[in-house]
């Protein structure tokens, strides 16, 4: 039986999340989280995407979305859960790569890393390392989760990054490789 991986594209609806640099944070989280629904499928991985348009599944208020959001992976029975973000900062040169996990040296925390080092390997951004965070949907989901956060769409040049397709298949394909090499190594 495949693995089965739940991609959530962060935001979506009534909630767009971060915007800078005309971009809006729920559309580049949308584009990559398809691509890396994509290219884990190819990979032979049983994929279930929570949102594959801006206003699927979306519902008011914020909070209840993100329960939902991690309901709906436990309840599927998921492997692995992966949140796709896009940062922002008020500072314009804040930039770089990072990962979120609900603990720190948990199977979570290792998947993170292998993410992380994927994406650092493939694109030579900022390594901003596996953080703690208590999200919602880290917190609420059954199985192992992470949440990446892309990039900051505040600085203007990772902006210009997030905003290319090509630069967006790049990254969901080293993200995907990432959670493959952490699950061929039965981490």
């Amino acid at each position: 039986m495949a693995v089965k991986i739940f991609i959530d594209a962060g935001h979506g609806g009534p909630n767009p999340g971060a915007v800078g640099n005309g971009l809006i944070e729920e559309d580049i989280n949308l584009s990559v989280a398809s691509q890396l629904a994509d290219d884990l499928r190819a990979m032979g991985y049983d994929v279930r995407e929570y949102r594959t348009t801006p206003d699927e599944n979306v519902i008011s208020p914020v909070a209840a979305d993100l329960r939902k959001r991690a309901a709906e992976a436990n309840a599927w029975g998921a492997d692995y859960f992966i949140s796709i973000h896009t940062n922002s900062s008020t500072n314009p040169a804040a930039n770089g790569f990072e990962t979120y996990v609900y603990r720190l040296g948990s199977t979570s925390a290792r998947l993170a890393q292998s993410i992380q080092n994927a994406v650092i390997a493939a694109l030579g951004m900022k390594d901003n390392g596996v953080r703690q965070a208590n999200f919602s949907v880290l917190r609420n989901t059954t199985m192992p989760a992470v949440l990446v956060e892309l990039g900051y769409l505040s600085n203007p040049t990772e902006a210009l990054n997030l905003n290319s397709p090509a630069w967006q298949a790049k990254i969901a394909a080293a993200i995907a490789e990432g959670i493959n090499n952490f699950v061929s190594s039965g981490s």
